[in-house]
């Protein structure tokens, strides 16, 4: 093992608190991989606290790996685990927590990396068991399917004891790795790619699947939620979030935004409690309680705040709204925004008009965004952060014309907060009412782009983020693809992630942008994530796109309304 890499696991394991394996050894073996920065997975809920529960079962040892960010630039790079610095051809089974879609290019490259086949049906004994997770596999795992031996699709609470018995059974029967995967199958969220085909028609969409599996793959869900909430089992300084332990206070979101995959993909919403949370905190950490980061992406009126005011004024606890929906803002709300002196406020316009966000399915007006904005003036708050997308479904000049004057106003009420703001492509995403959408053509995001910038520069203290389209391209293809994109993977393995491999690929391949971004889908077309089944029926996310177009609100999901299908 290179020393320099070695050097630096060492000193992150020294600087995390919480969770440490005392396990010495496992009769299964298991490297869990994060295919991002170290930074990035720490601060991931999910792998973080799926890692802990893996270890918590008897026979199971798990060891977690990450690549550096300078990897490409380090000779002969190998991926090792930090526990035990063990070389990662030397477990039996490899987990991939993949969140994001273009980290699909980093489990490419680490196979490459390692000499390991690209292909599960490449693959036999010799070599481990290839899993993958996450939400950017669990909404469609298509585009590199092939790539794993099984894909988990949903919540993995539950999963993990299953799953961990089965690899143990593996071990004391001997199976194969055929005999494994057809045992496998019939748990409950395990897709094995390797059992299906696609057939596709002569318009370049999918005709049917054929094969052993039965789908569509049923999306696990984590009912005991309330009662388990997930919290972070490590902190360290070296996280995006330092030395805090993230706690998720509430899973999935009550609204119903058409453009949002985690408001379709994680329902039913589920809220646990402050109590239930500091219960399992003290747990993890006993007396040594690190600040807590409540990530909460929408407030219930059932959570109580009042209740920790005496920790947030020993700030033993931060609490962290990712972004405010103006409807949940109440006094306690605006209380806890000064107890714990936050500086930054983010809320979420996407688009400059009323209308336009009636379309999203996002009820609150500029108006009320404005008068949010005056009664900031009264809190230490220095900065508000705005997210806005561009090349929206029915978006038109005047609603980009409107974010100019949604921002110039803001400055107009308070002249000395900074105004951060980010300007991303839309993005039809799977699984929502928007995914029959086409992607917006990248001359009208880059003029669009040129005239904000052009009529944005005036306005005092205003910081001006615009995603690259290229890489929104990329994200669109890669998380609406189909298995066909395999042919990409090959290049990668071989080549490496270069803008001249990417590009060859759209220009050999130039049908992979019309069929998968630039073409409007058909109501009743097989799409490639159909095979999964999230529990929302595709006849409610049709009528929730002709009601988008009609301007029309979707009230917040109630327990048990039997609407969408999820609750049936």
């Amino acid at each position: 093992m290179n020393w320099k890499l070695k050097k630096e696991i060492i000193e992150k394991l020294e600087k995390e608190k919480g969770y440490k394996v005392t396990k010495r050894g496992g009769d299964v073996n298991l490297l869990f991989i994060y295919p991002n920065e170290y930074s990035t997975s720490v601060n991931n809920l999910g792998y973080t606290g799926l890692y802990k529960l893996l270890n918590d079962q008897e026979g199971i040892l798990c060891e977690r790996a990450y690549i550096p960010s300078d990897w490409k630039r380090r000779e002969n790079f190998k991926v090792y685990s930090m526990e035990t610095f063990r070389s990662a051809k030397d477990f039996d089974v490899w987990l991939f927590s993949v969140s994001f879609e273009l980290d699909f290019f980093n489990v490419i490259q680490i196979l490459s990396m390692e000499k390991i086949p690209i292909l599960s049906k490449e693959r036999d004994d010799s070599f481990p068991i290839i899993i993958g997770g996450g939400i950017a596999l669990s909404s469609n795992p298509e585009p590199i399917s092939e790539v794993f031996d099984l894909v988990f699709i949903g919540e993995g609470e539950d999963f993990i004891e299953e799953m961990s018995l089965m690899l143990l059974t593996k071990r004391e029967n001997n199976w194969d790795k055929k005999r494994f995967l057809i045992e496998a199958q019939n748990i409950e969220g395990v897709y094995v790619p390797s059992f299906l085909s696609a057939v596709y028609n002569k318009d370049g969409g999918i005709e049917k699947y054929m094969g052993s599996q039965k789908i569509p793959i049923k999306r696990r869900i984590y009912l005991n939620f309330p009662e388990d909430p997930m919290v972070s089992p490590i902190v360290t300084d070296e996280a995006a979030f330092s030395d805090m332990a993230l706690c998720e206070l509430v899973r999935g979101c009550k609204y119903q935004c058409r453009f949002c995959l985690a408001g379709y993909f994680y329902r039913p919403y589920r809220a646990s409690s402050i109590d239930k949370v500091y219960k399992k905190v003290k747990e993890l950490y006993e007396e040594q309680i690190p600040k807590l980061g409540f990530i909460v992406p929408t407030i219930d009126q059932s959570i109580k705040f009042k209740g920790i005011g005496s920790y947030l004024k020993s700030e033993e606890i931060i609490i962290s709204f990712s972004s405010l929906r103006l409807e949940d803002i109440t006094s306690d709300i605006l209380d806890i925004i000064g107890l714990t002196n936050q500086k930054t406020v983010t809320i979420a316009p996407e688009t400059g008009s009323d209308r336009l966000r009636r379309v999203l399915n996002k009820k609150f007006t500029n108006e009320d965004i404005l008068n949010f904005v005056e009664i900031l003036k009264d809190y230490p708050v220095n900065t508000i952060k705005l997210y806005f997308m561009l090349g929206l479904p029915t978006e038109e000049e005047e609603d980009i014309q409107k974010i100019v004057e949604l921002i110039t106003n803001i400055r107009k009420i308070n002249k000395n907060i900074e105004i951060s703001t980010s300007f991303s492509t839309f993005i039809p995403k799977v699984h929502t009412p928007f995914q029959w959408e086409k992607l917006a053509e990248k001359e009208y995001i880059l003029e669009t782009q040129k005239f904000l910038k052009k009529n944005l520069k005036e306005i005092s203290k205003l910081k001006i983020e615009m995603k690259d389209y290229y890489w929104s391209l990329w994200q669109g293809i890669l998380s609406r693809g189909d298995r066909r994109i395999g042919s990409l993977w090959n290049h990668i393995y071989k080549d490496g992630l270069k803008k001249n491999v990417l590009q060859k690929f759209l220009e050999e391949d130039s049908w992979a942008k019309e069929v998968y971004l630039y073409k409007e889908k058909g109501s009743t077309e097989y799409l490639p994530w159909d095979i999964i089944d999230t529990g929302v029926k595709k006849e409610y996310l049709w009528k929730e796109r002709e009601k988008a177009y009609r301007g029309e609100i979707t009230l917040p999901c109630t327990q048990n309304c039997k609407m969408c299908g999820v609750c049936t």
